[in-house]
């Protein structure tokens, strides 16, 4: 009697063990779909909102530049109200000379112009823009555009606004494709769970 209980077990238990590989073998290709589908949405959405996140430096940096460029005074340019880059995120325009030293500026990081890497400015002249996240002290990230003017005296002018909000908005985007497809999993196993039992009652 107790032979046949313990070999009952055994066939429950290796009927059990088929059915879950039979469900694994359906499972898994659809998940590793499903997982490079939602990495690839990440990723596409992730590099829009970054790239986003620089239009309206774009517009700000080469209205600039194309005002100096044709005889306007950098510090004309400048808003009369300043901005704190360790509290606002408001756009903002710092305009260098040629020599690298900043000659006009809407923003301030701790009561003072912030310096842009001189390495930057030189790929500036060399490539005549460009657009660059930048962190000048920890927790506090920028979204930067920086153009050359055109004409005898060269001016960088760099246009920036925090990427607070964007970054934000990426650790959002993340949580909710996480969540989709954490989800997306549990209901796929449970349609191959489903399937494998349809057809294991239909072999009966």
């Amino acid at each position: 009697m107790k032979s046949r209980r313990y070999k009952v077990l055994l066939y429950n238990k290796d009927n059990k063990m088929k059915k879950l590989s039979s469900v694994l073998k359906i499972w898994f290709p659809l998940a590793v779909t499903i997982s490079l589908v939602c990495f690839i949405i990440y990723i596409v959405v992730q590099q829009n909102y970054r790239l986003s996140a620089n239009d309206p430096q774009y517009q700000i940096a080469e209205d600039a530049a194309y005002a100096i460029s044709h005889g306007a005074d950098p510090k004309s340019l400048i808003p009369a109200t300043f901005i704190e880059l360790s509290h606002s995120f408001a756009p903002y325009i710092i305009i260098y000379d040629e020599n690298k030293n900043a000659v006009a500026s809407s923003a301030l990081l701790n009561g003072k112009i912030p310096i842009i890497p001189s390495g930057v400015l030189d790929y500036v002249k060399e490539k005549g823009e460009h657009a660059l996240s930048w962190q000048p002290q920890p927790g506090i990230r920028q979204a930067l555009v920086i153009k050359k003017t055109e004409g005898s005296k060269l001016y960088f002018v760099v246009a920036g606004r925090s990427l607070h909000r964007t970054e934000q908005r990426i650790s959002l985007l993340g949580q909710q494709v996480a969540f989709g497809w954490l989800v997306s999993l549990v209901i796929l196993f449970v349609v191959a769970w489903v399937q494998v039992m349809i057809t294991s009652k239909k072999n009966l």
